[in-house]
């Protein structure tokens, strides 16, 4: 009987610590869309992009910026991630930016003209499906959130080389096990190891409702 009451006190207290943690993470609006049981979300981070991080990639030194978006259930269980990355250098001879775009759907390098564009095409999520239907096929009726990481440069080359062999398997971009870039709100946005990226950006989007 004691060690009931110790495991509600415990669980009493886990509860308003996880609310508080997830509080602690700037919110800002994401456009959500379902379409056959998958959502696709829309928001902007082009923020992280300051005077300094543009003078960089007007360098010429190859850059690599990292987004990963994941989908939470209200206690911050995980349910899916999807991630996309550039990898962008400006090449002064023919005067454009290449980007090496790498994501779950799509694997193809790019060239663009104006900064700007690469900032559009690598720091904007533009109705990015996160998972599959399967996962959430048990969560009808249930709120959840979604929640961004934006990196600049933070993988080693070890690291880019598994992102890369999950992103070819066809099952990239829903569950990925015990990948060290999928885990619980808590465990990557909260206490995340500060210094593994140059720059980051972390925020959440509000609750919305699985159809």
């Amino acid at each position: 009987m004691k060690r009931f009451f110790s495991m509600a006190l415990l669980a009493l207290w886990l509860v308003p610590a996880a609310a508080s943690a997830q509080g602690s993470i700037p919110e800002r609006r994401f456009g959500v869309q379902w379409r056959e049981g998958v959502p696709s979300v829309h928001f902007s981070a082009v923020d992280l992009a300051d005077e300094s991080l543009r003078e960089r990639l007007e360098s010429g030194i190859w850059e690599r910026l990292v987004m990963r978006i994941y989908a939470y259930r209200a206690n911050g269980d995980p349910i899916a991630v999807s991630v996309r990355s550039c990898r962008i250098q400006w090449d002064v001879w023919p005067q454009e930016y290449v980007v090496q775009y790498r994501s779950s759907d799509a694997d193809r390098d790019e060239t663009h003209a104006s900064l700007d564009a690469v900032l559009s095409r690598c720091l904007v999520a533009d109705r990015v499906a996160v998972g599959q239907a399967r996962d959430y096929a048990s969560l009808h009726g249930e709120r959840i959130y979604f929640a961004a990481l934006i990196e600049l440069n933070p993988l080693t080359p070890a690291q880019i080389h598994r992102l890369r062999r999950w992103l070819s398997q066809p099952a990239g971009g829903g569950r990925i096990g015990g990948e060290a870039f999928f885990g619980s709100f808590v465990s990557l946005f909260v206490n995340r190891r500060i210094g593994s990226a140059e720059r980051t950006l972390r925020f959440r989007s509000q609750r919305v409702a699985v159809p």
